[in-house]
């Protein structure tokens, strides 16, 4: 236990950058089986972004989350056709993050593309 006068060694940036990352990013209006999922690979952005980018700052922090939720839902996005493509990919790719998996789709689905033509 702290004794008074003592403070913790967490610095002011890193705490406010994990408040503004959970407020900002954390809340979802699905239904309620689906918020359960969509709140968790949330939270996992945040902490892996924590992790990689907290070095950087809450800027650093905070450009990371949104690239990574910019990338998983763009690959909501993506067509019924390569629903197998961006199966493998978030399955082999996405504990190092979306943008990876995102990544991957676009190389591959691209690579069936020129093989459909060949």
């Amino acid at each position: 236990m702290m004794g008074p006068g003592k403070s913790l060694t967490i610095r002011p940036r890193v705490i406010a950058c994990i408040v503004l990352a959970s407020a900002a990013f954390l809340p979802c209006m699905v239904s309620a089986a689906d918020n359960t999922k969509e709140e968790d690979l949330r939270a996992d952005i945040v902490y892996r972004c924590y992790n990689q980018m907290g070095e950087f700052g809450a800027d650093g922090v905070e450009a990371c989350v949104k690239g990574e939720l910019s990338a998983m839902q763009a690959l909501k996005m993506y067509p019924r056709e390569a629903s197998e493509i961006v199966h493998r990919c978030t399955t082999r790719l996405q504990p190092i993050g979306w943008e990876m998996v995102k990544s991957c789709a676009d190389r591959d689905i691209a690579a069936a593309r020129e093989a459909k033509k060949d």
